[in-house]
């Protein structure tokens, strides 16, 4: 197996920092489109050094063990999942999705986060097995890729245990870290918040409050 130079990794990294540093945001049109844009750097060189090690992944549509577990999000992703809801579900839908969020707000607001990592509560945007904002995904989601469907399913039926094998590729998984991160410190550089929030409570926030794109724009916390 051929692994990257990590100084490659540092070049993707000081490249969408570099990039980040640069941004001021306009609209929250304007926030979506450049963290959409960073989502396709990130896709395109995990796709590189996969194909460049020959990489198998286990993931496949319907196997959600990984969305069971406590994720978190920046301001940035949160406006792009957000507005996918608006845009993209049907008020049935949505209404659907609101519900199974407000209830898992309830069921989380007492754990701590550890807790809530070993709670096995599904996201609220998985429905019938099946992620209904996959296109939207936070960079959590979208930078993970599984090598084995059993040490998942292992993980998911006993989540005090030890992994029992490798569960991610470490070059692909340096490649997601190099993007994601560059540009989130881009951004902290640009004075804007990139604080990492628990997703529920980010999404239930972004949606049911408007005025919190103006506010991150304005280099506030985005989200309390």
């Amino acid at each position: 197996m051929t692994s990257r130079p990590s100084a490659e990794f540092q070049n993707a990294f000081n490249l969408a920092r570099r990039e980040a540093q640069a941004t001021r945001f306009d609209d929250d049109a304007n926030v979506r489109q450049q963290t959409i844009r960073m989502y396709g750097q990130l896709s395109e060189l995990q796709g590189a050094v996969s194909a460049n090690n020959h990489v198998d992944f286990a993931c496949k549509r319907g196997c959600g063990y990984c969305c069971h577990l406590r994720v978190e999000i920046r301001p940035h992703g949160a406006f792009v999942l957000a507005n996918h809801i608006r845009t993209k579900f049907d008020a049935a839908q949505r209404a659907r999705v609101m519900t199974r969020i407000e209830q898992s707000l309830e069921r989380i607001q007492s754990m701590t986060a550890e807790q809530h990592i070993r709670a096995g509560i599904p996201c609220a945007l998985l429905e019938e097995g099946v992620c209904t904002a996959y296109e939207a995904r936070p960079t959590a989601c979208r930078k993970y890729h599984s090598v084995s469907v059993k040490t998942c399913r292992d993980a998911f039926l006993d989540t005090s245990a030890p992994l029992t094998g490798d569960i991610e590729d470490e070059q692909v998984r340096l490649a997601g870290n190099a993007v994601a991160l560059g540009y989130a410190k881009g951004l902290e550089d640009a004075g804007y918040d990139i604080k990492l929030y628990e997703l529920h409570g980010a999404l239930h926030s972004a949606l049911t409050n408007p005025k919190l794109g103006k506010r991150y724009r304005r280099g506030k916390q985005a989200f309390v």
